[in-house]
């Protein structure tokens, strides 16, 4: 492996990877050098990660208007007190006062 000097300020660089991809880092000047077909490689990479992102969107958008479409449907197709401990949509309303904890001076009253 050759020896990279930074051209800013003449420091070895180091190799890092990121995202699967070798590139060449300044560890005093923090300088990013991309040999031939890295950048591409990396953009690639960002690519790949939006469109997973557009694709949970989408899908996110579609539970939102089937919700708007028929809201009874919708909590029938999705059951809220199967997965909370019994708790339902119509219960949510309820606030439950959150009990004190045992406090040790309590013994010395």
């Amino acid at each position: 492996m050759p020896l990279l000097l930074c051209p800013n300020c003449n420091t070895s660089m180091q190799n890092v990877a990121r995202s699967g991809v070798e590139i060449d880092m300044c560890p005093s000047c923090r300088g990013v050098w991309l040999d031939r077909g890295e950048l591409e490689k990396l953009l690639e990479g960002q690519r790949d990660e939006r469109s997973g992102q557009q694709q949970d969107r989408q899908r996110f958008e579609r539970e939102v208007s089937d919700f708007h479409r028929d809201p009874e449907d919708w909590k029938r197709k999705h059951p809220y007190d199967s997965k909370h401990g019994g708790h339902r949509y119509d219960d949510d309303y309820h606030y439950r006062k959150k009990k004190k904890g045992f406090d040790i001076f309590d013994i010395f009253d």
